[in-house]
């Protein structure tokens, strides 16, 4: 089992989605089947960090072959942040939706919206 230090490998601030991306294939490429992550002086990451990276080691996670540490409080609560509406269907209603004839029908319907 390999350590990463992600702040080591990245950054101390883990800013985007692309930086998810370009640690998941750093991982992908060394070949480990199991690994530990560790986020030991990590000082932020962002919401949109931490949803792609949740989205990419996901199942490596959930399969035991992943294991995070050293998670900073906030960088934790933001990982379960992202796990607890990850997988939360999105409804659509309707209700919400306009049909309209043509544009001048759409023309209208925004004409009454602006009132």
């Amino acid at each position: 089992m390999s350590v990463f230090y992600i702040s080591r490998i990245l950054s101390r601030d883990l800013m985007s989605r692309p930086l998810a991306d370009d640690f998941y294939n750093y991982i992908k490429n060394s070949n480990d089947t199991e690994i530990i992550i560790d986020f030991s002086d990590v000082h932020f990451a962002t919401r949109s960090f931490m949803d792609e990276f949740y989205v990419r080691f996901k199942d490596s996670i959930q399969n035991g072959k992943a294991c995070l540490v050293n998670l900073p409080v906030d960088v934790e609560k933001t990982l379960k942040a992202v796990m607890s509406t990850q997988n939360k269907k999105k409804v659509i209603s309707d209700e919400t939706i306009v049909k309209t004839k043509d544009i001048q029908d759409l023309e209208n319907h925004f004409e009454v919206l602006a009132v």
